[in-house]
C-alpha cells in the first residue's frame, strides 16, 4: 500500500468513525414510549398505526379512504396518551386542552398503501406545536389549561436580535439535565420558557453559551444575556448535554 493510499484509507476510516458516533449519539436521544417515538434531537413525537381494508367495499381503491381515517385516528390516540406524560419542565405536564390543540396540528408524515386497500401511516407533532409562544397559542400554565401567561422579558436591542438571528439557533451548553420540552431559562433574574428546543450530546460548538442548572431545575445563563430573552423564547434553541439525567 502506497503512502497516498494509506493516507486516504486513514481519512476514510476517521470519517466513518465520526459518522458512526454522530448516528449513535442521535439514536440515543430517540426514546420509545408506549410505541411512540420521541426524538429529542429532531424535536418530534411520532406514532404509527395501521388499518385493514373493509372487505365489504367493492375495491381496494374504495376501501383506502376509510382505512386511512381509521389508521390516523388510532395513531392520534397513541400520540394523545404519550403527550400527556411527556415532561414539559420538572413535574409539569401538558393539560387535556393543550394536548387537543396540539393534535389538531398533527400531520401525516408518511403513508403506505397496501395492495388490498389497507393503510399504514405515521402521524407526528413538533415540540413547537406542543409549547408554542404564549402570545400565539393556548399554552401557558402547563397541566392546568389556564389562560396564557406572558413571562416577563427585558427590552431587546435591535443589534443583539440581528446578531442572534444571523447565527441561526441559540446554542446552550449544559453539563447535565433531564430532557424537557420547554426548560425554564433565567437571565439577569428574569425567567423565560424556551420553545423549539433540540438536544445534542457531545462537545458543543464554539460560541455556545454555558448554562448551569440551579436547585429549581432552571437553566441559569451568565449576566449580559438579557438581550437574548426574546430569541430564547422564540427558538429554535439547541442544548448540548454531556449527561442526560433521568
Amino acid at each position: 500500500m502506497g503512502i497516498g493510499t494509506a493516507r486516504h484509507f486513514v481519512v476514510v476510516l476517521v470519517l466513518a468513525v465520526l459518522t458512526h458516533a454522530q448516528v449513535a449519539t442521535a439514536a440515543s436521544l430517540v426514546r420509545q414510549l408506549a410505541g411512540v417515538d420521541v426524538d429529542w434531537s429532531a424535536g418530534t413525537v411520532t406514532a404509527s398505526a395501521g388499518a385493514a381494508a373493509d372487505m365489504r367495499m367493492p375495491s381496494p381503491d374504495a376501501a383506502r379512504p376509510g382505512a386511512e381515517r381509521r389508521a390516523r385516528a388510532a395513531a392520534v390516540e397513541k400520540l394523545r396518551a404519550v403527550l400527556r406524560v411527556l415532561p414539559v419542565r420538572g413535574k409539569e405536564r401538558l393539560g387535556v386542552k393543550q394536548v387537543d390543540a396540539a393534535l389538531a396540528r398533527a400531520s401525516t408524515t408518511r403513508i403506505e398503501y397496501q395492495s388490498n386497500g389497507g393503510v399504514v401511516l405515521w402521524v407526528g407533532v413538533k415540540f413547537e406545536e406542543l409549547v408554542g409562544s404564549a402570545s400565539a397559542t393556548p399554552f401557558g400554565g402547563f397541566g392546568t389549561d389556564s389562560p396564557p401567561h406572558q413571562p416577563p422579558r427585558a427590552p431587546v436591542a435591535a443589534t443583539a436580535t440581528a446578531t442572534a438571528t444571523a447565527t441561526g439557533s441559540m446554542v446552550l451548553s449544559v453539563l447535565a439535565m433531564p430532557l424537557e420540552l420547554a426548560p425554564m431559562v433565567v437571565v439577569g433574574g428574569k425567567e423565560i420558557g424556551v420553545q423549539g428546543v433540540r438536544y445534542h450530546q457531545g462537545r458543543p460548538p464554539t460560541g455556545a453559551m454555558s448554562a448551569r442548572r440551579d436547585d429549581k431545575g432552571r437553566l441559569v445563563l451568565p449576566g449580559g444575556g438579557e438581550p437574548m430573552l426574546d430569541r430564547l423564547a422564540g427558538g429554535p434553541v439547541v442544548i448540548y448535554l454531556q449527561t442526560v439525567l433521568p
